[in-house]
């Protein structure tokens, strides 16, 4: 019994051992996540706060201030890692600012870091000593009179120092590091000016090269302290002006005397009276007028007169001499008159040309310059009409205008080669015409009735005449409408200049109708050709009549007869040759004919 108690009890120990070791295992598991929580937690409340400043201003991160944690850039209020760490902070105008630094859990607040300002020297120069010397910066300014330089302390930065002297202002931008003093030398170069001239009561101005106003003043004057360049004298004297170039040398007096000189002028026109003008639009005075103290060189004046021609004249005035000068003015209307002509007669528009050197004779009786104009253009617009009318085919027209050249200028070799070369051309010309007038009746002719229906199934007849066409449409019109059986006048007109004549006319008879159209016009001076054709109409039949001339209140209606068609009847067929034999007639007898001159154009012939 006692060796079986103890071992019963070693059993029970080992089994509650087992039981317990797990969660002893959890119970240290659940620790270290609460002591990794809580270190977590910790180090996200461990954070690095401050504030910058340079020289008690506050600054940013926007004026240029910068802060390291080791080695890298950070803001306040950043999350930092425990342990020793090196903190840094600068900026460009300021001393550097380091510090280590033992982090713990927690924050840590440096407060402001105040930066100690970084300051250099400025050194200015200036020799000789300048009126003002300016010095303008962000934090320091200084103003110097009659100052020779200074030597300072300044917060480094960067300046704009100006020197300014009487008639010199010198400026520059001077930048102070801490251990590179900033410098400015300022040594102008300066010399005097000596202005005179021969003149007195003169005035003037000195300009830089820029057109920038140095100096004004009366002669004689002496300018100090003028900068070594170049330079441009303008002066003036009474209302006369002259400019003048000037070098200045550094050290010494630069002199230049201004010279004015003049002479003197008389100047006359014929009539008296003009304006007299200068190149510039200054009015001098009327002629006769002397002008004194005029500038030696030449001169361009112009002289006005209403009613003349302006007249200029250059003139070359000498120094100490009288200048004289004398002109005949132009009548304006002669003057425009003149150039007119000469212009046109230029331009070969020789009835212009005549019409203008009209009027300068007309301004200027007996001029021998118009005068030329005036036989030249004459000359000249003769023969150009011939050679026109020549152009044209008008050879007979021509002839007689050659000849008209001819008994003016008899000696004109022109004229009389145009006058020989139309003569030989005279005789196509006439018989040219002759053919034209033949056709242009033709023409007319077939134009007339080529618009009436059914024309090109009658034939066209022709008959001529020694009569004129006036008369003879006069003559056919009055035979038409006396004597039965009584033709009806439609149209009676005339055309081209009366030359040509047209006639429509139409009978009606028992059962049909005819519509005569008859053309005539000159084949020749003393011809006139006559066509004519006679269309004729059958009335229609009783079931094709409109109501209205049934019951008679309109008029029949009538069809066109077809001389071709193969059954026609014997009644239609002597219808169609009294129509052409009863007009024939007439127009015979109008005419004065007792036999028939009568042609049947075949159908299909050119009349159609």
């Amino acid at each position: 019994m006692s060796e079986t108690g103890p071992a019963i009890q070693a059993s029970g120990i080992r089994q509650w051992k087992r039981g317990v070791r797990p969660l002893l295992w959890w119970l240290v598991f659940v620790l270290i996540l609460f002591a990794y929580h809580t270190h977590e937690r910790l180090l996200e409340q461990t954070r690095l706060t401050f504030s910058i400043a340079l020289a008690g201003h506050n600054l940013s991160f926007m004026d240029g201030a910068t802060a390291g944690f080791d080695h890298r850039t950070i803001e306040s209020g950043e999350r930092i890692p425990l342990g020793w760490h090196t903190f840094a902070v600068s900026h460009p105008k300021s001393e550097p600012f380091t510090t280590n630094l033992f982090i713990w859990y927690g924050q840590h607040d440096l407060g402001e870091i105040d930066l100690k300002r970084t300051h250099g020297t400025l050194e200015i120069h200036a020799d000789p000593p300048a009126a003002v010397i300016s010095i303008r910066g962000p934090e320091f300014s200084l103003d110097l009179t009659n100052s020779s330089g200074v030597t300072t302390s300044v917060p480094t930065d960067s300046y704009t120092v100006e020197a300014n002297y009487r008639h010199l202002r010198e400026s520059r931008e001077v930048t102070v590091f801490t251990n590179a003093p900033g410098s400015y030398w300022i040594r102008p170069r300066f010399g005097a000016m000596e202005l005179t001239c021969n003149q007195s009561n003169a005035s003037f101005q000195v300009l830089k090269t820029d057109g920038e106003l140095l100096e004004t003043g009366e002669f004689p004057s002496t300018i100090q302290d003028v900068p070594e360049g170049n330079y441009t004298v303008r002066a003036w004297h009474n209302r006369n002006q002259q400019t003048w170039p000037l070098t200045v040398k550094a050290g010494i007096t630069n002199t230049t005397e201004i010279r004015f000189l003049y002479g003197s002028a008389v100047l006359q026109t014929e009539p008296s009276g003009a304006v007299v003008t200068t190149s510039d639009g200054r009015n001098l005075g009327s002629t006769p007028l002397r002008l004194g103290e005029l500038p030696v060189g030449r001169w361009q004046f112009t002289f006005k007169r209403d009613g003349y021609e302006p007249a200029s004249v250059s003139l070359q005035v000498r120094a100490e001499q009288t200048n004289a000068f004398s002109t005949n003015l132009l009548s304006l209307n002669y003057a425009r008159s003149l150039k007119a002509a000469r212009d046109c007669l230029a331009g070969e528009r020789y009835e212009e040309a005549l019409a203008a050197a009209t009027a300068a004779l007309q301004a200027k009786p007996n001029d021998p310059d118009a005068l030329a104009v005036q036989n030249e253009a004459s000359e000249k617009n003769m023969v150009r009409i011939a050679k026109t009318l020549g152009t044209q085919g008008d050879y007979t027209a021509g002839i007689k205008e050659l000849t008209l050249v001819l008994e003016a200028l008899p000696d004109n070799e022109e004229a009389k080669a145009l006058l020989r070369d139309f003569k030989k051309r005279e005789p196509e010309q006439i018989e040219r015409l002759r053919l034209q007038r033949a056709e242009r009746t033709k023409k007319v002719f077939v134009s007339f009735t080529s618009g009436m229906i059914g024309n090109l199934w009658f034939e066209s007849h022709e008959l001529k005449t020694s009569k004129p066409p006036g008369e003879t449409r006069s003559a056919i019109v009055t035979q038409l409408t006396s004597g039965p059986p009584i033709f009806k006048i439609v149209r009676s007109e005339t055309e081209m200049a009366g030359e040509i004549f047209k006639i429509e006319a139409t009978q009606d008879f028992s059962g049909g109708a005819r519509r005569c159209l008859i053309v005539g016009g000159p084949s020749q001076d003393d011809q006139t050709q006559i066509f004519f054709k006679v269309l004729e109409l059958r009335k229609a039949a009783f079931y094709e009549q409109p109501l209205t001339a049934l019951v008679g209140g309109g008029e029949a209606k009538y069809l066109m007869i077809n001389p071709n068609q193969p059954q026609l009847s014997d009644k239609l067929k002597v219808q169609i040759s009294e129509g052409v034999s009863n007009l024939t007639a007439r127009i015979q007898s109008a005419i004065g004919q007792t036999t028939a001159v009568q042609s049947a154009t075949p159908q299909g012939s050119g009349l159609h």
